[in-house]
C-alpha cells in the first residue's frame, strides 16, 4: 500500500543525481557560467592578455573601491567589450564587463 510513496522518492533522487552528473561534467570540461564585473574607468588596463581593474560585483561597489583589486581576468574570457554604464558620485565612469 505504501509503495506509491516510494516511486516519487526514487524519481526525485534520480533527477538530483542527473543534475549532479551534468554539473560534474561541466566542471571537468572547464565550462563556467558567464558573469558581470564592474570597475572604474581610471583603473581599467589591458596588459599581456590580462585585464586589471578594481573589479566589483556591482556598480555601487565599483564606486567605493578606490584601488585596483588582486582579481585578474584573462582577456580571452571577455564575452563583450567593456561598456560605460554610468558615473560615480565623483564623475568617474564605470565599466561593465561580461565575461567567464
Amino acid at each position: 500500500m505504501k509503495l506509491w510513496l516510494l516511486i516519487p522518492c526514487c524519481w526525485v533522487s534520480a533527477v538530483v543525481a542527473m543534475d549532479l552528473m551534468v554539473a560534474d561534467a561541466q566542471q571537468e570540461q572547464g565550462q563556467r557560467s558567464p558573469t558581470l564585473s564592474f570597475c572604474q574607468a581610471r583603473f581599467y588596463e589591458e596588459d599581456d592578455g590580462r585585464l586589471y581593474c578594481n573589479w566589483a560585483v556591482n556598480f555601487r561597489y565599483a564606486c567605493f573601491a578606490w584601488w585596483p583589486t588582486d582579481k585578474i581576468i584573462p582577456a580571452g574570457a571577455k564575452l563583450s567589450e567593456p561598456k560605460i554604464v554610468g558615473k560615480c558620485g565623483n564623475g568617474e565612469p564605470v565599466y561593465k564587463l561580461h565575461h567567464y
